[in-house]
């Protein structure tokens, strides 16, 4: 009978007693064929996109049979790398797992796996974000960043169906950013922000409600329109109505132009609520709360016409002309650059302010001036309710894309039907379809 033995410490293969040794020729073979399978390995490994890639997630739950991963059935426990691509179909839900972030999706979803997020292209998701690490869900039109805060968890409702999407802050806090808008709008648990991309959702259905007063011309983020119980985060082109109020950030400003032609310049840290506005009538009344406010108003020739600015301290009343108002919590100052101004007092005191003068009124009452304008106050005013040039290229863009207004509804504590998955712990948010 024949052994094969390997004696210890050489590469000697034998039959019996007697060794053989192979021939130089078949150690060129074998080495040849070894240099072949390593080379595929190399090869196969640097093309392969999954095994190369660090997982992005896990499948911590799947229910229903119509969860699909890159086109093959979804099972649980699946390991998700960025560019896999997850369908649900009806019925279906999933569980995903991005390290200490969870995100449950619902049925007849459809969304992509990115390193440190998910790319939803239809559907709806819920975000709970429990780390460090902020979790980013970006749509075609939108992109928001849930973060826990300050120890707590944020949870977020990301709803997208065609060109609408509903984004809603369940728990803590989300940064909504949309097209064509620079900064970042934060929405607090408890508030939902509607986004239309076909154009024309909000302010269509505003107009049965309030006339337009005019629009927004200019623009330097952050400035928001509150409309009712709407926040509405201004773009270029934005229409204005009656008993809209802007208001301006730190860093924003904005200019409306009125429909009889008159432009209102607000500064940052501003508000200004348009209260009427009738062209044809030539009726006008804003009421500027705070800030500062320049304003070319149109000359009034109609019998009755008027254009009031409303301050804590007292009424401005115009005629036609070029002036700037600036409003604190302790006084009220008016320049007058064309034209003249009527200044009425809290008290009823009344002063004309002609070109060239100022007024300023404290919160007393106490009224200083008529008083001439320096160059240097004029041109104070002037800067800091002007949008310069290189400003408003960065506005174009919103300008060439006109996504609809990002509206935002305070709705209270939400409430409503959950995804499916995990339905005893998760935090319930509203079952309304964007």
């Amino acid at each position: 009978m024949k052994t094969t033995s390997r004696t210890p410490g050489s590469d000697r293969i034998g039959t019996g007693s007697s060794p053989v040794f192979p021939s130089s020729r078949a150690c060129l073979i074998f080495l040849l064929a070894g240099l072949v399978i390593c080379g595929s390995v190399s090869v196969t490994s640097s093309l392969a996109a999954t095994p190369a890639t660090a997982p992005a997630a896990s499948a911590t739950s799947v229910a229903g049979k119509a969860a699909v991963l890159n086109g093959a059935p979804m099972a649980p426990g699946a390991t998700l790398f960025p560019g896999d691509v997850v369908r649900l179909g009806e019925a279906s839900t999933v569980a995903l797992r991005f390290g200490n972030s969870l995100v449950l999706a619902a049925p007849l979803t459809e969304f992509v796996v990115e390193s440190q997020g998910v790319a939803l292209r239809n559907g709806r998701l819920q975000v709970r974000a429990n780390g460090e690490t902020t979790f980013g869900i970006s749509g075609p039109f939108f992109h928001v960043n849930v973060a826990a805060l300050r120890g707590m968890a944020s949870s977020a409702e990301i709803r997208l169906g065609g060109m609408r999407a509903q984004i809603s802050a369940v728990a803590g806090a989300a940064d909504l950013t949309a097209a064509g808008i620079v900064a970042a709008y934060t929405l607090h648990a408890g508030e939902s922000a509607t986004l239309d991309a076909a154009g024309g959702g909000a302010s269509a259905a505003q107009t049965t409600a309030s006339p337009a007063a005019g629009e927004v011309s200019r623009l330097t983020p952050q400035v928001q329109i509150d409309r009712d119980t709407q926040h509405i985060v201004a773009s270029v082109s934005e229409h204005v109505y009656w008993n809209d109020a802007l208001r301006s950030g730190p860093t924003g400003r904005a200019h409306i132009t009125l429909k009889d032609g008159s432009l209102l310049n607000l500064g940052s840290d501003s508000s200004l609520r348009v209260l009427q506005h009738d062209a044809q009538a030539q009726q006008t009344s804003l009421d500027l709360q705070v800030g500062r406010m320049r304003g070319k108003i149109t000359k009034l020739t109609r019998p009755g016409a008027k254009f009031e600015i409303h301050t804590p301290m007292g009424v401005a009343g115009l005629v036609g002309t070029d002036l700037a108002l600036l409003v604190t919590d302790e006084f009220a100052d008016l320049m007058v650059f064309e034209g003249a101004v009527r200044f009425t007092t809290l008290s009823g005191q009344s002063y004309l302010v002609t070109a060239g003068m100022h007024l300023h009124i404290s919160k007393s009452g106490v009224v200083e001036g008529p008083l001439p304008t320096t160059p240097q106050e004029a041109q104070i005013a002037q800067n800091l309710t002007d949008i310069t040039s290189q400003v408003i290229q960065g506005t174009a863009i919103a300008a060439s894309r006109p996504i609809a207004p990002l509206v935002v509804t305070i709705s209270g504590i939400a409430v409503g039907v959950g995804i499916g998955v995990y339905e005893g712990t998760r935090p319930a948010v509203s079952a309304s379809i964007p």
